[in-house]
Formats: C-alpha cells, sequence, structure tokens
C-alpha cells in the first residue's frame, strides 16, 4: 500500500510467489509518456488474477489503474517498462494451505528495454528449434504470464551451445509454441502464421494480426511445424519489451535474404507509429 524506491521492494522468502512461482504478472510500455494499450494488458492480467484465484487482493479495474499510473508517474520516466505481479503471498503455517494465504501486489517501472539487443532489433536475430520441449498447457496454463520458466531455461542453454541467442520450444505433437518472452511469426507465400496453441496470447502479437489486415495481408493463429518455420520467407518475433524482431538465421540456416524483410519493416513502422494514436494510448500526469 506504499510507493519506495525499487531498490528498497521487498517480498519475504516465505511467499509462495518465491517458493512456489505461485504468481502471476504483466508488463506494460510506457511510450512518450503515454501506456500502450493499457486496458488490453489490464484484461490479461485480471483474467490470470482471477484464474489463479487471488480473491484476497481486493483490487479492481480503477485500482490497477491507479497503481500504475502512480508508478509511472512518480518515476518520472517517460519510455519505460512496468511491472505488476501478483503472487499468493504467506500461509499462516508450514501445512501451506493455499487458502490461508493474503495474495501480495507489486509493480515497478525501469528504462525502456527490448528482449534483444539493440543491433538484433535492427539487423535480426539467431535462433534455434530447441529440443526441450514446452510445459504442457495442461499443466500451467501458458496464457497466464508467469515466471515458471525452466523450460525456457534448458532450451537457452542449447541456444547457447549452438552459437545462437535465442529458443524457440515445441510441444509434445512437435509444433512450434513460444520463446521465453515472445511469440513468433512466419511468413510464407503472402500469408503469416503464429502458434494457436500452448502460448501466451501476446499483445504485440494481437497488433501485429490489426496491423497486418491494415496491409491486406492474412494472419491466422494456426499449427506452426519446424519445415514451415525453416522455409518461411519472413519470421519475426514480437514482445512488448522489443516489439516487432527480425529473425535472421533459425538452427544456423538463413531466414529469406538473411535480413529484415519488407513485411517485417513496414508492420515495425506501424507498430510503432500506432503509439502514437489516442485510440490505443493512455497518458500519464505527470505531475502527481
Amino acid at each position: 500500500g506504499e510507493y519506495l524506491p525499487m531498490s528498497e521492494m521487498r517480498i519475504p522468502v516465505t511467499d509462495l510467489g518465491f517458493q512456489l512461482s505461485d504468481m502471476c504478472y504483466d508488463a506494460l510500455h510506457i511510450y512518450e509518456g503515454q501506456y500502450f494499450r493499457m486496458d488490453d494488458h489490464l484484461d490479461r492480467f485480471e483474467g490470470a488474477v482471477e484464474s489463479r484465484r487471488y480473491e484476497t487482493l481486493g483490487i479492481n479495474r480503477q485500482g490497477f489503474r491507479d497503481i500504475l499510473m502512480g508508478c509511472a508517474s512518480r518515476s518520472g520516466l517517460r519510455n519505460a517498462m512496468v511491472t505488476i505481479i501478483a503472487t499468493r503471498g504467506v500461509p499462516n503455517s508450514g501445512h501451506k494451505d493455499l487458502r490461508s494465504c493474503q495474495n501480495r501486489l507489486m509493480v515497478w517501472a525501469v528504462p525502456y528495454y527490448s528482449v534483444v539487443t539493440e543491433e538484433e532489433n535492427k539487423n535480426g536475430c539467431d535462433i534455434i528449434i530447441a529440443d526441450t520441449l514446452r510445459i504442457p498447457p495442461e499443466a500451467v496454463d501458458p496464457e497466464i504470464k508467469n515466471y515458471g520458466r525452466l523450460d525456457f531455461v534448458r532450451s537457452l542453454f542449447e541456444a547457447y551451445e549452438r552459437d545462437a541467442s535465442y529458443a524457440v520450444l515445441l510441444d509434445s505433437d512437435g509444433n512450434v509454441t513460444e520463446g521465453r518472452g515472445w511469440n513468433i511469426f512466419g511468413l510464407s507465400d503472402g500469408c503469416l502464421v503464429s502458434p494457436d496453441e500452448g502460448v501466451l496470447p501476446g499483445i504485440t502479437r494481437k497488433t501485429v494480426i490489426e496491423l497486418a489486415e491494415r496491409m491486406n495481408i492474412e494472419a491466422q493463429l494456426d499449427k506452426l511445424k519446424p519445415r514451415d518455420l525453416r522455409t518461411a520467407q519472413e519470421v519475426f518475433l514480437t514482445s512488448t519489451a522489443g516489439g516487432i524482431v527480425p529473425v535472421r538465421s533459425i538452427d544456423g540456416a538463413t531466414v529469406g535474404e538473411g535480413e529484415p524483410g519488407p513485411v517485417t519493416m513496414r508492420l515495425t513502422e506501424m507498430y510503432w507509429d500506432l503509439h502514437k494514436d489516442p485510440a490505443f494510448s493512455t497518458p500519464i500526469n505527470y505531475g502527481k
């Protein structure tokens, strides 16, 4: 219930968010003093809070908005990433009865960052298709943004050992899913495809589908096989932290011409232009 410097934020080691990764979160982008698609992020976050049954959090939509605005205005940051986290809290005994926990909320703002380097964002990044399988959605719902990511951790070490920086994981049926912190698209024969199951419904992914419609490019959520990704003319990642990120190689093989393709570049331009559209932006009052 208070604002304080990020360096002074604390969470008890007994919080089940730490001990069991019993938590959910979302990450919002502040662009030139305005939140981008705030309500889309809050729709997703509130759905996660409800699914996790954090019933003692006791905060409604306006409450979340006020906290996000208060954090942003006090930070003074006009280009930032803002993280909002709910955790289970601390149980009242060693039995760890989840019903005895008082749920906890934390929010912080830091200068804007990307999931990839500036050079990779401009010229393309190198990814692999990992041998590590994505945790099945029957076990952990990927539509709830969470920090239970040991499958991604294992896959990243695969990438490092294969001279790449990032990894996309397959499901048990051999379909492409997602990477740590991003969705993926492949462009083949004029059609954009992003995996339809086993992934977080990304806000940037949603934005790309909307922008593709404006460009009269077919974009769909469907099954995506590794062979389709490897033979695509263009491949890119989507994330709130970074926007649209071109992929220049997969498993060491060049994608397209080995540089951002025309569709990727046009979508990127349109994506950042959309941040200036009042219909998608929520101004922050820094005078508070």
